[in-house]
């Protein structure tokens, strides 16, 4: 397949332009946003044709279904199968996942999808799984947990059943959306004040609360609200085989001048909560101890954020929201600002997004938190086609704690670029396992900019290095 190099640099240098700091954080005039807008969608389109081309090429005939993995690591997680009609499907070592029709799409929970590759699924036509859910009016038992929702739709009870504990704090309601009047002193869209929760309103009305899936993979929760001129819909998906729980949002938002936020009051006590930042992770204090604690209030993640004591924890995953708090052991994730400086009618559109609560023992690391975010964020994809058993692994990496971010033709068109990171800060050597091994010429470590620093010695799976503690680290790949 021809590497499309051109079109994926035009692209990203579009991005580029539209990441600039004023377009970014949402404080431009409202015609720059008519114009990322279309571009965001020609980028979209592009991008997506491209990853479908590629896909059926690579895919080939056969009564197969071939699932692609595009993340550095083995993978079990949940895969919409979009139209594929399958009852269940077989991998080649005779394990059988049941698949489960929804109005979204075929979904099945699929083990051990290859790192940087794909896996080929045999279709068949029987399935003797049982429903792992029980549902009792707004009870719901699952596999992981036993939830406990109000009339309204709002959790009550997260309880723990592998762990044997309460995971919200008592008394107190979760997926809780709530309106703060937002109305900074200077910068309309630029700013949070830290006054900004003297004003709230929560959001409890219903319109629509209706279980709409119990099936073998999940079971779908569907609520709708109004809340001034502005609606919220969801659907919260409890899955058999995943520990995550999670909240498929739309909103179409007519407020200005006031932020929303969704809360999970947790029974997690610690003084810090970690971050998720670009190639790593910080923690932060969310105590209010000194002045540059209180400035705090709001802090910036990237996938995750988490909140843990000595054994357990919770983690908050997101697609594409980056504006948390953490105060008293409540997690919230802001969702939308609707400032009117110098937009006047910021966010007051539709918008889609995707969140997550993830409770698991022991602390992120342990927990695998990096990992499910990636998962979350990255979504594997399903083509029908390719013979049954069969499967490739580009490149993966032997130690969990270390992230094989990028897989790309070098700058210069001669050879393969991979992007390595670590997140745990922990001092590591790492064997990097490439299919290609046997027709290796040479390997080289680079800068970002691929300039070489040094060779590295070959292995006989590829090739080994040490890496520091949230170093990053670029390697050039030259092949026969």
């Amino acid at each position: 397949i021809p590497y499309p190099a051109e079109e994926i640099d035009a692209m990203w240098k579009k991005v580029l332009l539209n990441q600039f700091h004023d377009i970014l954080p949402g404080s431009s005039i409202k015609e720059v946003y008519e114009v990322t807008k279309q571009e965001y969608a020609e980028i979209a389109d592009t991008a997506g044709s491209i990853i479908r081309n590629c896909l059926e090429t690579l895919t080939g005939t056969g009564e197969g279904v071939t699932i692609y993995n595009t993340l550095g690591f083995v993978r079990d997680d949940i895969v919409n199968l979009g139209t594929i009609d399958a009852n269940a499907l077989k991998d080649e070592a005779g394990n059988i996942y049941p698949v489960q029709r929804t109005g979204d799409g075929a979904v099945a929970y699929l083990k051990g999808l290859p790192s940087k590759g794909s896996k080929t699924f045999e279709v068949i036509s029987t399935k003797e799984s049982e429903v792992p859910f029980k549902l009792t009016g707004n009870h719901l038992e699952t596999p992981f947990y036993t939830i406990e929702l109000d009339g309204q739709g709002l959790f009550t009870s997260i309880y723990d059943k592998d762990n044997d504990r309460e995971v919200l704090q008592e008394g107190q309601q979760a997926n809780l959306f709530r309106i703060y009047e937002d109305k900074p002193i200077y910068y309309d869209n630029w700013d949070i004040d830290i006054f900004y929760t003297e004003k709230f309103w929560d959001i409890t009305g219903t319109t629509r609360m209706e279980w709409t899936e119990i099936g073998e993979v999940r079971a779908t929760l569907e609520i709708d609200r109004n809340v001034s001129n502005s609606i919220i819909k969801q659907k919260i998906y409890f899955y058999a085989d995943s520990r995550k729980i999670e909240f498929n949002t739309y909103v179409d938002w007519k407020e200005h001048q006031h932020l929303l936020k969704v809360h999970f009051p947790v029974n997690i006590h610690s003084d810090e909560a970690s971050f998720d930042i670009q190639f790593g992770n910080l923690t932060r204090k969310v105590h209010s101890n000194t002045s540059w604690d209180v400035a705090r209030f709001e802090s910036c993640g990237h996938k995750w954020i988490d909140l843990s004591e000595g054994h357990y924890g919770v983690s908050l995953l997101n697609d594409c929201k980056y504006g948390h708090s953490v105060k008293d052991g409540n997690m919230a994730i802001t969702l939308i600002k609707s400032g009117i400086e110098p937009n006047p009618t910021t966010d007051q559109e539709e918008h889609y997004f995707t969140y997550a609560i993830y409770p698991h023992a022991e602390s992120w690391r342990a927990a695998g938190t990096v990992r499910e975010a990636a998962n979350f964020n990255q979504p594997a994809y399903a083509v029908k086609g390719g013979v049954p058993g069969g499967l490739t692994s580009m490149a993966s990496l032997d130690k969990s704690n270390v992230m094989l971010e990028t897989v790309k033709q070098a700058e210069d068109g001669d050879g393969v670029v991979l992007r390595i990171y670590e997140f745990e800060n922990a001092l590591t050597k790492v064997q990097a396992i490439l299919e290609r091994a046997a027709d290796i010429v040479s390997v080289e470590e680079c800068n970002l900019l691929e300039e070489v620093i040094t060779a590295v010695p070959r292995t006989e799976k590829g090739f080994a290095f040490e890496i520091k503690p949230y170093e990053i680290k670029t390697y050039k790949i030259k092949f026969k």
